[in-house]
């Protein structure tokens, strides 16, 4: 079947021909591909286009004294969004966080990590999308984070998908908790939080001072943290002084029981430190 082309499209390939930069490169692919009719006959050739631009997108920076690309840590936890090519990672992403990302139809539109924040409860969550390309910063970030999203499109195998992120993973050595989300289908953003922040195993504690309600802002630690740690926490010299803590929680049957340092706590714990 011919390829039957717009005249636009003819335009930009000559652009593209011409082109003198990756960037130029970049975009004049970038309109072939929207220019090119969607019909049988033009498959190949747009399957071409588009691993050629993936392959310009991936090209690092090789200019002396360049940097690698790194994202700093960031709330309670660190969590990755991984998926294959055009499987909906940057709309969960925006999902979970409202940051504004570039979202389209054709896949490798993201070509460096995207980062936001997201919200549970009082505390929050960053969020991290790998492209799909996984270039080198990409698995760096993957080797440091917390939790692992991985994200697979409904509409197409899922085995399929699951062997061939889970093989790009063991390739790197890279062993994190996964949590699957199947895209293409309504997705309870509020219970994958959920899933998020139990999968992080920490808890969220609030400290008081005597007659006074708790502090907003909690401390977050480790499951199974004690009363020491929290003490450790708000400042090491009260350990100096410990007399014995009150707690208010699930960890205690009776509010305000009167605790020692060996004492463990649990999520929202109210603790008030005597010294």
């Amino acid at each position: 079947m011919p390829l039957n082309a717009t005249v636009e499209y003819y335009k930009a390939e000559e652009k593209y021909k011409s082109a003198k930069t990756k960037e130029e490169k970049i975009k004049y692919l970038e309109e072939m591909i929207r220019e090119l009719p969607k019909h049988k006959g033009a498959e190949n050739v747009l399957a071409q286009l588009r691993r050629r631009l993936a392959k310009l997108k991936s090209q690092k920076e090789t200019k002396k004294g360049s940097k690698q690309f790194t994202i700093k840590k960031e709330g309670a936890g660190q969590v990755c969004i991984i998926g294959l090519p055009n499987s909906g990672k940057s709309v969960l992403l925006k999902a979970l966080t409202n940051v504004d990302v570039d979202i389209d139809t054709y896949p490798f539109t993201t070509v460096k990590p995207e980062m936001g924040m997201a919200q549970y409860e009082d505390v929050w969550i960053q969020i991290i999308e790998i492209p799909s390309t996984f270039t080198g910063d990409a698995i760096g970030i993957l080797h440091g984070c917390d939790i692992i999203i991985m994200l697979l499109d409904g509409e197409k195998n899922l085995d399929d998908q699951r062997k061939e992120l889970q093989k790009i993973l063991d390739e790197h050595n890279i062993k994190k908790k996964i949590i699957e989300v199947v895209s293409k289908k309504p997705i309870d953003l509020d219970d994958l939080k959920k899933q998020l922040w139990k999968n992080l195993n920490l808890i969220r504690v609030y400290t008081k001072a005597p007659r006074e309600k708790p502090v907003k802002k909690p401390i977050i630690t480790k499951q199974n943290s004690t009363i020491e740690d929290v003490v450790r926490e708000v400042h090491q010299d009260f350990l100096k002084h410990f007399k014995y803590a009150k707690v208010w929680g699930d960890s205690v049957k009776v509010k305000g029981t009167k605790v020692g340092l060996d004492h463990k706590l649990k999520d929202k714990d109210i603790i008030e430190i005597h010294s």
